[in-house]
């Protein structure tokens, strides 16, 4: 078991808390952008804390992105969590999906493991894709620190949900949009979103 700090986190590597610090002093530039669509974000400065395998690095995260400090903070904290190969990574997400402030980013990490640099984890996929199919009716926007955008919560769901379920499960005519549900970030029309919602919702 990792060693608590002063504050009642579990204490990690110097290594890796000097990572932790480089992103608490500029959180807005620690997540970058990827060169693809399907790769719309990239953290940059956490190298050590993303292949750890140790389940203390997820505490100490979720610890950290669950905690009263700055939002983007808390922000890029997730997507360094979303990143790790560590089987606990699932359960983690799934607690910060309750959060309205993480949600739409919460659900875009559930939706990515096993693809373009997001690893595999062991997963129950029946109770992540349950966890976000109680969130399919958020419509509150998120504005999103990195791209200086505002999203609807609701489409980052939508689309992992789709993604977990699998996307051959539902009717999406753009077979662009089929091959990057749950990965791009969501760009749902009005018609499209309102299809997608009625399948997910028939979907056992």
């Amino acid at each position: 078991m990792a060693a608590l700090s002063g504050t009642g986190k579990p204490q990690l590597p110097d290594d890796l808390e000097a990572e932790l610090e480089a992103i608490r002093a500029d959180p807005g530039e620690s997540v970058g952008f990827g060169e693809k669509a399907f790769i719309p974000y990239e953290p940059n400065v956490a190298h050590f804390l993303i292949t750890s395998d140790d389940p203390a690095v997820t505490e100490r995260l979720l610890a950290e992105a669950t905690g009263d400090g700055d939002r983007v903070f808390r922000l890029a904290v997730l997507h360094v969590l979303g990143k790790r190969s560590d089987p606990t990574v699932d359960a983690a997400l799934i607690t910060t999906l309750d959060d309205p402030d993480l949600r739409a980013t919460s659900a875009y990490l559930l939706g990515r493991p096993g693809y373009k640099g997001y690893p595999d984890r062991p997963r129950e996929e029946k109770a992540v894709s349950e966890s976000l199919r109680r969130h399919l009716d958020d419509d509150s926007a998120f504005d999103d620190p990195f791209y200086r955008r505002s999203f609807r919560t609701q489409d980052f769901v939508l689309a992992a949900f789709v993604r977990v379920t699998g996307p051959d499960r539902f009717r999406i005519p753009d077979a662009n949009l089929a091959d990057l549900i749950g990965y791009a970030l969501p760009a749902f029309d009005a018609e499209t979103r309102a299809d997608l919602l009625a399948q997910a919702r028939q979907i056992g």
